[in-house]
């Protein structure tokens, strides 16, 4: 039994109240909404008052990060507050040469990183080489109770960018992401990949697999608008871009703007980001985005279970620990990572090799869901990390 009684003046001379009374309804359920009302006091209290993101350059870090003047940019009423910093790893090329590398990270909330009731979500970019800083968003609709990872991968923005194609491809950056997981020493935590991140995100949760402690660190896998097959996602844009061509010659336009540039924003409206114009954070992102790892590079990935639970071998009820983690998988209605994409998730994540599996489309969304729908998005990934936070 629980018996709360608070109030805080609201600024209309009214008050916002929370009464919690006795009752046969568990406690818990009032446990959770007193935490919810606490949180979005906080939240209001929080808008007075500035937020000091100012950081010291790590020594890892690349030299010309500290040229760049980034921390005053982040200078702003209301803003969450947040730690970034870089941790160094290593990457081989052909010739076994060891190249050591800075990996930046950011963490929103970061006084919540140990948090038993809220584990830490690790948020992975796409592109590949697409900074993280279009994903920031994400922080405003999520609860302020849970610590919010964001990391360059290498070879985009802050984090180091070799031009040495060799250091480059998923199993290195598999790699970089568990070299984060130990160095941060997160206990569990929660992953969200977009588009070539859940591609990341995935490997990373068969090959942890192989790895009974790591695999129960994580806790729960969000693929957000990612194919499972590269090969038939650029087929499908080619097929999205052929008909948008189509529909460009029978309306005899006239405009005096150059076809391709007609046709490509047209692309973008529908099948990437629906929205009039390009949000702020996406523009940036990719006007920086790295040059040596692109979407050519990963064109021929094909996702594939786990070898050790294919479909034609026999579940082991003696090990349920080998399982992967409850899976959402979030799609756009529009998204160029068509329903012809996702079928490949639908046979790896079956009942033989995963412990939930579920598919949510979000109406008038493309790629970018965060930033067409960050409302409905957040709600998502919110219940998916709550549901499965023990």
């Amino acid at each position: 039994v629980l018996l709360v009684h608070g109030r805080w003046p609201s600024g209309d001379g009214g008050d916002d109240c929370i009464h919690l009374r006795r009752t046969s309804t568990p406690s818990s359920y009032y446990y959770l909404s007193l935490v919810s009302y606490l949180q979005n006091l906080l939240a209001t209290m929080m808008l007075s008052t500035v937020t000091d993101c100012s950081r010291a350059v790590h020594p890892f870090a690349p030299a010309s990060t500290s040229a760049r003047g980034r921390s005053g940019s982040f200078l702003r009423f209301g803003a969450p507050r947040f730690n970034e910093d870089f941790i160094r790893v290593h990457r081989c090329d052909d010739h076994g040469v060891t190249h050591d590398l800075s990996l930046y990270y950011r963490i929103y909330h970061p006084s919540l990183m140990n948090s038993q009731e809220s584990p830490p979500l690790i948020v992975l970019h796409g592109g590949p080489s697409l900074p993280s800083s279009y994903l920031y968003p994400i922080v405003q609709h999520m609860p302020t109770s849970r610590s919010i990872i964001f990391y360059d991968q290498i070879g985009c923005g802050q984090s180091s960018q070799p031009a040495d194609e060799q250091l480059y491809s998923i199993e290195k950056a598999v790699s970089d992401l568990k070299e984060l997981v130990r160095s941060l020493g997160i206990n569990k935590f929660h992953i969200l990949g977009h588009s070539f991140g859940g591609v990341v995100a995935y490997e990373y949760a068969k090959s942890s697999l192989e790895d009974d402690e790591q695999h129960q660190n994580c806790l729960s896998l969000t693929l957000s608008n990612t194919p499972a097959n590269m090969v038939l996602s650029h087929e499908e844009s080619g097929r999205l871009v052929q008909s948008i061509n189509e529909e460009f010659i029978l309306e005899n336009s006239t405009a005096v703007l150059p076809v391709s540039r007609i046709v490509n924003d047209r692309f973008r409206k529908r099948h990437e980001c629906r929205t009039e114009n390009a949000p702020e954070p996406l523009v940036t992102a990719i006007q920086s985005r790295g040059v040596t790892f692109g979407p050519e590079a990963v064109r021929d990935y094909i996702a594939f279970p786990p070898a050790h639970l294919h479909s034609s071998s026999p579940r082991s009820v003696n090990a349920p620990n080998k399982l992967m983690p409850p899976v959402l998988l979030i799609r756009g209605e529009h998204d160029f990572v068509t329903e012809e994409c996702i079928k490949g998730w639908r046979k790896i994540f079956t009942t033989d090799t995963t412990r939930g599996y579920r598919e949510e489309v979000l109406n008038n969304c493309a790629h970018y869901c965060h930033l067409e729908n960050p409302l409905g998005f957040g709600e998502l990934i919110k219940n998916h990390c709550f549901i499965n936070d023990y």
